[in-house]
């Protein structure tokens, strides 16, 4: 039996007022929009009372939910459930019951929230063992924990968890001969420079505490409910670093034997513009795909807060389904209508577009995206890195977060086939085209260091060139000495792209005043093996000193470091793009399209998927293609309406390796290419 993309409908029921109207509108829709799976909220945003006593899940929520779970079995849909309470999002005005009478969480501030549990409690740990235990008994095909499984943003409070529990396990840890306040071991958590004993006391404990509750609910789901698998919902993968999460440890603990199961972040709640949303996507989704590892079930969430097409249109809705097939989804989790409990809304025709849109996702998943066989640039990063980063104010647990992705999110966006490669123990590379950012550097050795410089294609940004001098290893990139100079304080205006011509443009400029990072400017060896790309330039047009260059014709070195609003804001420009194309080029052997702003690419040896992250139409598919590739026949897959079409390509690339496909690709379209063997 062919393999099919999992459409899981997360519905609220409301056990109060929950009729035959609303029975039969959800049947209906189940219907008609092909859904294989609904996933039940259980005391969800407004109808959320707080923590729900076992005796409320008894006679409320699963009797009811229990019923039309037995309905939807006789069509072949299976039923899933989501409580939306482990910890606790946020206070709401809620407190934790009397007869439960866990303690709550306190952030780094000192603030002490009112019903956000404290994961180092037992009596929370065994309150929330025993519930999810009780959810088992539905016999559900996925149980789900919601993402307020974590130690940050639980509105009102911030980082935690720094609790008299936990102060005194930090003090313990460190061997104080008394207990350490929490100003003084939140002021050395945070202190400037290397890592302190106390960052990483608090990351183990988070890391360990968090995985040894996983642990605990699988086995009591298990002993109910078998067969049943437990889901982890998550957010932004930075933050996650910020409390330690180890990723691994954590998925299998719930996986429990089964397959692990995960719900990456589709970062777009209300309607953003489409290119906001692909750099988004490479920093959120496809990071937290990388860590969940390639055989998981991926199931993205798509939510339109506040709901109906007054929120997304229905083709930004398409585009964030359809797309899901680049990081190769098993299917997706929809939050498409309200959580209070009004139900199916018809009017917004949302099972027109899931029935359209099934076929194409269907062949996505029958040729599903390996990620470890991903093409392109490898995109390191570390799940560890907040164990080992420097801090340079020390006040801000904001400080803490990693910018390792941000060659992700330009190349993503550029059309560029590339990947996030998770660093781990035993990574090692030879013969591959990488891209480091950030204090990326920081997680390795000085020998990891030289072999990556030495043995691959690399690009890296400014702080990876700063790392490199402060270790003595200037001379991986003939440097040897830098200077930042920040971005806005009269010093450099713009990138000049010397001697060359791009877009027309003679010598092409690029802003380096507004929406960019700051500027680390390099003194390269005399006489040594570096190409000046660009040149930084003032207002008065004088030469400053080197910007982009080429070292080693193997390491290209963009020199800026990641604005904490804008990122890398100022690269997402047709010049640079075209400049990255052009000496990436020259030195390896990449895919990418040509002359498609905004479209993505994602391939594997005998697959590419293109989504068009623009609502432009663009008058054909023109791709550069690796050697591999250019050999190879193919064919295109596409949908109109509900009926998946295809097209023979009978075109052979150029010369210079650029194929070129008749197809219209239409604004926010997702479209498959095959190898034909």
């Amino acid at each position: 039996m062919a393999k099919t993309y999992q459409y899981s409908l997360r519905f609220a029921i409301d056990p109060y007022n929950w009729d035959t109207v609303k029975e039969a509108k959800l049947i209906d829709f189940c219907k008609q929009g092909q859904i294989d799976n609904v996933v039940f909220f259980i005391n969800p945003e407004e109808l959320n009372q707080g923590h729900p006593t076992l005796a409320q899940v008894r006679e409320h929520w699963l009797p009811t939910i229990k019923s039309v779970a037995e309905r939807l079995a006789k069509m072949d849909i299976t039923t899933s459930l989501n409580p939306w309470t482990t910890l606790m999002h946020s206070d709401r005005g809620h407190r934790v019951p009397p007869e439960l009478g866990f303690d709550t969480m306190v952030d780094y501030l000192g603030h002490a929230s009112a019903s956000i549990a404290c994961p180092q409690d037992d009596r929370w740990v065994n309150y929330i063992t025993a519930i999810y235990a009780e959810y088992a008994k539905l016999k559900p095909k996925e149980l789900w924990l919601e993402d307020d499984f974590r130690h940050y943003n639980h509105t009102p409070i911030k980082l935690a968890c720094f609790c008299d529990r936990h102060m005194a396990l930090y003090s313990e840890m460190l061997e104080k001969p008394k207990p350490i306040s929490r100003e003084a071991f939140v002021a050395k958590m945070l202190q400037p420079g290397e890592p302190t004993p106390e960052r990483i006391v608090y990351l183990s404990v988070a890391r360990a505490e968090m995985k040894r509750v996983a642990a605990k609910i699988a086995a009591a789901v298990h002993q109910v409910s078998p067969a049943t698998r437990l889901g982890l919902m998550s957010s932004f993968p930075e933050w996650h670093a910020v409390e330690g999460r180890d990723w691994d440890g954590l998925l299998d603990n719930l996986a429990d034997g089964h397959p692990r199961v995960s719900r990456p972040h589709l970062p777009a709640y209300n309607e953003i513009s489409p290119l906001k949303y692909s750099r988004a996507f490479e920093r959120f989704t496809r990071v937290t795909t990388e860590l969940v590892g390639e055989n998981s079930d991926i199931y993205p969430e798509l939510e339109s807060y506040m709901y109906s097409p007054f929120v997304k249109s229905k083709a930004f809705t398409k585009l964030q389904i359809e797309s899901t097939q680049m990081v190769g989804a098993s299917g997706i989790l929809l939050n498409l209508f309200d959580m209070m409990g009004n139900g199916i809304d018809e009017t917004y025709d949302y099972a027109r577009l899931l029935a359209e849109s099934k076929p194409l996702m269907n062949l996505g998943m029958q040729h599903r995206l390996k990620q470890n066989h991903l093409a392109g640039v490898k995109v390191l990063f570390s799940p560890d890195a907040v164990f080992n980063l420097k801090t340079a104010v020390g006040k801000n647990p904001e400080e803490l977060l990693p910018q390792e992705y941000s060659w992700l999110e330009l190349l993503g966006t550029l059309g560029i086939a590339c990947k996030p490669e998770k660093w781990t123990l035993q990574s090692h590379f030879t013969d591959e085209v990488l891209a480091v950012s950030g204090q990326f550097f920081n997680n390795l050795t000085d020998r990891q260091i030289t072999e990556l410089l030495e043995n691959n294609v690399v690009l890296i940004d400014g702080p990876s060139v700063q790392i490199l001098i402060d270790r003595g290893l200037g001379e991986l990139v003939c440097a040897n000495q830098v200077e930042l100079k920040k971005a806005r304080t009269g010093y450099q205006s713009y990138e000049q792209i010397d001697g060359m011509i791009i877009d027309g443009i003679q010598n092409p400029r690029v802003t380096m005043l507004q929406h960019t990072g700051d500027y680390y400017q390099v003194d390269y060896e005399p006489a040594a093996p570096v190409q000046i790309i660009s040149n930084a330039y003032n207002e008065n047009a004088k030469k400053l000193g080197p910007a982009m260059a080429l070292v080693n014709q193997r390491t290209l070195i963009l020199p800026m470091n990641t604005d904490p609003k804008y990122g890398w804001e100022s690269q997402y420009y047709s010049i640079k793009e075209k400049l990255f194309k052009r000496i990436l080029n020259q030195i390896t052997d990449l895919d990418y399209v040509i002359e498609m702003p905004g479209t993505k690419l994602t391939a594997v040896a005998d697959q590419m998927v293109l989504s068009n992250f623009t609502i432009d139409d663009q008058a054909q598919i023109q791709l550069h293609l690796t050697k591999a590739k250019a050999n190879q026949h193919w064919k295109l897959y596409f949908h109109e309406g509900a009926q998946l079409q295809s097209m023979e390509i009978t075109a052979s690339p150029d010369s210079n390796g650029m194929l070129t496909i008749p197809y219209r690709l239409k604004g926010l379209e997702t479209v498959i290419l095959l190898a034909k063997f």
